[in-house]
């Protein structure tokens, strides 16, 4: 995949030259992140170019904070973002790029174990090679390095994993000091998924996906930190991310997802919490919609009962709900608001803090009724909710629809679960909203009557997701599954045109080959033969697929969570198949 013709040549080339952004993320650098700043200043300044330098401080807990506020009132092309929360490193890139205006970004990292000089290398080295990337290299020969042997281990050893996964055209991936056309973030930013430990790997992964140019350049790095931040923690979670990029790149196909880049205009937008009540997991969703990148929304609260407004954010309204469901909880918000978006998510959820920014772009198509994306599991749940998690994405569980709980490959969806699913008011209304009578299960009729009787199209885009708590395995887990199954169940008689698939029938079929087919196994060699190779290749199936992380005990949960999920569904799915009437 080869993007156009690079535009920029000649003239048009040195003039976007002389404008750079210079983006510095920052967490807990207190003592170094007013002395970068001017270092920065000092550079770009003698360098005559048109800049601006935006420091990000990426939720740090001592000063960080008030040293940025220091370094913008002492020089007057300094602005600071300020996240509330630490995301990582990705997180405070992305929010500093969208804050930039100049068609050159440099990315250098806050510790001054880079000297800011550096960026007029790699500014002569971008106009000299017509480079879209370049990158500081610790494996440069012209490179001078203070470092301490262990990193330079680490270094050379990753490089070598890189190269071998990937192919790269670098020799170094992980040096903080890199300089972008703004065309490779805007393209590159929205299928990025690392918050923190491979985030520069992803971004150099995605832009030599898409035909980008890069090249290096020697770095100076005098190291100034007695052990550094690398533990054997970061280490495991670095090769977790690094599979991860290398899954999503050469088996989802991720990365050749056709996304939209952000748009200036922001439609007003609503945002429906539905809720029993305002429990620690609702509290965390509504204060985490409340920092979302966007500006133009509300937030509509509807519990069971009345709550205490001084806890909540002004943006939010309440209104009770009393004790209906969530579908008739929704509806009542609905007609509430003139917004033009009603975006749903599940009060025991979160999003991410460009959801609705990413989602927004979409609907600029008319024929577009609704976005939604994944619902990933939040990497502070325990160990019980992830093994939840890691079974609904297993393949041997959720079929052809993991992408619901994993990024893969954008595409068109005619059903999907509600707890992600932003739609246009006005397709929302004119369709009656959610059946009031069905729970779960309504969002798959919205999504019927949407595709169907509306014949418009939903999309599924990786780039808009939020974050999901689990019900933890297994009790929870597997009631959770079985109210699932009797609605597919049920609603395979009842509306065929996306209940019935084969896929939904496979767990009862199975479950009716164990235990129909026990008895003549007891009975008959050939069939016990057969009966048990079966049930060998599915336990080998079983555990092949739970090897999913390299916590042994999530793997030891996930695999007999896979066989009970399997049996929970394809009972409960019998069961709701013959109901002759529906379930609440």
């Amino acid at each position: 995949m080869n993007r156009k013709e690079n535009h920029k040549s000649g003239e048009a080339f040195e003039e976007t030259q002389n404008e750079i952004s210079v983006i510095v993320p920052a967490y807990n650098e207190e003592k170094a992140i007013y002395q970068s700043a001017r270092q920065i200043v000092e550079t770009l300044e003698k360098m005559d170019v048109q800049y601006e330098v935006i420091l990000v401080d990426d939720g740090s807990t001592d000063n960080t904070g008030d040293e940025i506020r220091r370094a913008i009132k002492d020089f007057p092309n300094v602005q600071g973002v300020f996240i509330k929360e630490n995301v990582g490193k990705g997180n405070a890139l992305r929010r500093g790029f969208q804050h930039s205006k100049y068609e050159n970004i440099c990315m250098i990292d806050a510790d001054l174990d880079l000297p800011p000089y550096q960026i007029g290398t790699l500014d002569q080295i971008m106009r000299e090679k017509r480079a879209d990337i370049v990158i500081g290299s610790k494996r440069h020969p012209q490179s001078r390095l203070n470092y301490p042997w262990y990193r330079k281990l680490y270094s050379t050893t990753y490089y070598f994993l890189i190269l071998v996964m990937f192919g790269l055209p670098v020799k170094d991936t992980q040096t903080g000091i890199k300089i972008f056309s703004r065309e490779v973030l805007e393209r590159v930013f929205p299928r990025v998924v690392c918050k923190q430990y491979t985030l520069d790997l992803e971004l150099l992964v995605v832009a030599n996906r898409l035909g980008f140019k890069i090249a290096e350049a020697p770095v100076v790095l005098e190291f100034h930190k007695k052990y550094g931040h690398i533990n054997w923690v970061d280490i495991r979670n670095i090769i977790v991310d690094t599979l991860a990029v290398f899954y999503r790149l050469y088996f989802l196909k991720y990365y050749d997802s056709f996304l939209l880049p952000a748009v200036d205009y922001e439609p007003r937008v609503t945002i429906v919490i539905p809720s029993r009540e305002l429990d620690s997991n609702a509290l965390q969703c509504i204060r985490k919609c409340c920092e979302l990148n966007y500006g133009n929304y509300e937030i509509i609260f509807v519990p069971d009962e009345p709550v205490d407004h001084s806890v909540l954010p002004g943006i939010v309204r309440v209104i009770p709900g009393g004790g209906t469901s969530p579908s008739a909880k929704r509806n009542m918000a609905s007609t509430s608001t003139d917004a033009e978006l009603i975006a749903l998510i599940d009060s025991d959820a979160y999003p991410d803090p460009d959801w609705l920014r990413n989602a927004i772009p979409y609907f600029q198509d008319e024929n577009i009724a609704a976005v939604a994306g994944p619902a990933i599991t939040p990497p502070g749940d325990s160990k019980r909710q992830q093994a939840s998690g890691l079974i609904y994405s297993s393949s041997l569980v959720s079929g052809s629809t993991t992408f619901r709980y994993t990024f893969h490959s954008s595409r068109n969806v005619d059903d999907y679960p509600s707890c992600n699913f932003i739609v246009r008011r006005k397709d929302y209304i004119e369709i009656g909203g959610c059946l009031e009578e069905y729970w779960p299960g309504e969002d798959t009729v919205l999504c019927l009557k949407l595709t169907k009787e509306r014949k418009k199209k939903i999309l599924y885009i990786p780039n808009v997701f939020v974050y999901h708590h689990r019900r933890p395995v297994y009790s929870k887990h597997l009631s959770q599954v079985a109210s699932y199954a009797w609605h597919r169940g049920y609603f395979s008689k009842k509306f065929p045109e996306t209940s019935r698939r084969l896929q939904f029938f496979v767990p009862s079929v199975f479950v009716l080959f164990v235990i129909c087919g026990l008895a003549p196994a007891i009975l008959n060699s050939i069939i016990r033969l057969v009966y048990i190779s079966v049930l060998s290749f599915y336990f080998l199936l079983v555990i092949l697929s739970g090897i999913k992380s390299l916590d042994v005990i999530i793997n030891l949960m996930i695999i007999p969570g896979i066989v009970t999920t399997h049996f929970t569904y394809g009972t409960m799915f019998m069961f709701g198949l013959i109901s002759r009437g529906r379930k609440k």
